[in-house]
């Protein structure tokens, strides 16, 4: 080949390829407006109780700042937050209760902001929180639906200052349900608690087979735990109640249920107290066994129930012979635990005692009795255990507390807490030998 005529071929050749490399440059992108945020505090519909509120929202990764909006209508027009850097802004509101504000983000850039989201506005309401008067010494007597309401006399509920209705149940969707088959409907009780002087309080356990399931799925999130305060504040308002008792049976620290029962009840507090009306108990365990059980209840709940129902009782063995359930010792160990040992205030500790007895040293599968059916198989009032036959046991020795005992246990309650509660009313007998009656006598409550 002639130099001529290659160094003529390479220029084509360089000149093609410069001429490509020109072509498939890429030129600066404009940025595209980017989409809306999804806003994170506060809840949903919840409540907040300083007037400082901080409202946080995820960020938007085409976006440079943010503009925030809020006010008191559901598409809010007024800015509160102009270009906003990060993800949170700290809004002042006025110290007006019960007012409802809507909030939301417009995340922007150079391009523009973005469009459409005022639809995804959310509402919180400012409330000021106030507990309601106290009870003073409190005898409290939970009354199962499926009981019979004729057969506890008036007498027993002016005996009470508090009955607690059990119980609606959490379902499987997390929705608050009342009990299927009622022999005793809610509205009958909750009117003949009235009529008797006494307040009315909605009891909730789990409806799930292990008493647990449907609780913590419910409460591990913010909008699961919103729902369902929605739902019980309709039954408490509908059927002009005076306030819920939680029967959670039981959170633990094993499973980080500790931290979403603590949620719950916080923001169900929020929701009781925030007219200073409605009250707010919760049934705990004994306190007697180190553990997850006991470590759930955290001192953060103390401040914000108004009253602790303690179960002392059920402390039996299918092993060891002779053992009570709950005898004083356990009364006293448990009080000193959660009065003395936690910090529980003692105005709030409320002493749990047992309308029933329950063997020691068998498997215990239908031999609960009632203590009003230990007095018709000759059980002795002022005695603790007695020989009787129930189920498939024939003879065999079941541990109660006779009205001995409960007075001894009542005393103790005045002195160092602030009443005892009786699980349940139905149980105990309805003459001069009731348990009800012993304790309201030592503590000097007319009925």
């Amino acid at each position: 080949m002639r130099p001529y005529l290659f160094l003529f071929l390479l220029g084509i050749v360089l000149f093609f390829a410069t001429c490509r490399k020109k072509d498939t440059t890429p030129t600066p992108s404009t940025p595209v407006v980017p989409g809306c945020t999804s806003l994170l505090a506060p809840a949903n519909g919840g409540f907040v109780t300083t007037t400082s509120v901080t409202l946080s929202w995820n960020a938007v990764s085409t976006a440079s700042s943010y503009d925030v909006y809020l006010g008191t209508t559901p598409s809010p027009t007024t800015l509160v937050g102009n270009a906003v850097s990060g993800t949170t802004h700290t809004v002042s509101i006025p110290a007006t209760p019960n007012v409802t504000y809507y909030w939301y983000v417009v995340p922007r850039n150079t391009t523009g902001p973005a469009s459409g989201c005022a639809s995804g506005a959310r509402s919180f309401t400012y409330i000021v929180i106030s507990m309601p008067v106290s009870l003073g010494y409190h005898v409290v007597g939970y009354f199962p639906s499926y009981r019979s309401l004729a057969d506890v006399p008036d007498i027993k509920f002016r005996m009470t200052n508090v009955v607690v209705y059990a119980f609606y149940q959490v379902n499987s969707t997390g929705s608050l349900v009342a009990p299927g088959s009622a022999t005793a409907p809610l509205a009958a009780v909750a009117t003949k608690a009235r009529s008797n002087n006494a307040k009315i309080l909605l009891g909730i356990n789990d409806g799930s087979g292990d008493g647990k399931t449907n609780f913590k799925n419910m409460a591990a999130s913010p909008q699961g735990r919103t729902n369902f305060i929605r739902d019980i504040m309709n039954v408490v308002r509908t059927n002009q109640l005076d306030g819920v008792d939680m029967d959670w049976e039981f959170p633990t620290t094993s499973d980080g249920t500790d931290v979403t029962f603590t949620s719950l009840m916080q923001e169900l507090a929020d929701s009781l107290h925030r007219d200073g009306r409605y009250y707010l108990s919760c049934a705990i365990t004994a306190g007697k066994y180190a553990g997850g059980i006991r470590d759930a209840i955290r001192n953060e709940l103390f401040p914000i129930v108004d009253f602790f129902n303690i179960m002392a009782y059920d402390d039996f063995s299918t092993t060891t012979p002779y053992r009570h359930h709950s005898d004083y010792a356990l009364a006293s160990l448990c009080l000193n635990y959660w009065i003395n040992t936690r910090g529980m205030p003692a105005a709030k500790a409320v002493l749990g005692i047992p309308a029933y007895g329950r063997p020691s040293g068998i498997t215990q599968s239908n031999t609960v009795l009632s203590y009003r059916n230990i007095l018709s198989q000759g059980g002795n009032a002022q005695l603790d255990s007695a020989i009787v036959s129930a189920g498939t046991f024939t003879n065999y020795t079941i541990y109660y507390n006779g009205q001995y005992t409960v007075k001894r246990k009542a005393k103790l309650s005045k002195d160092i807490a602030a009443g005892v509660m009786f699980w349940e009313k139905w149980q105990d007998a309805t003459d001069g030998q009731s348990l009800l009656k012993a304790a309201c006598d030592t503590v000097g409550r007319s009925y």
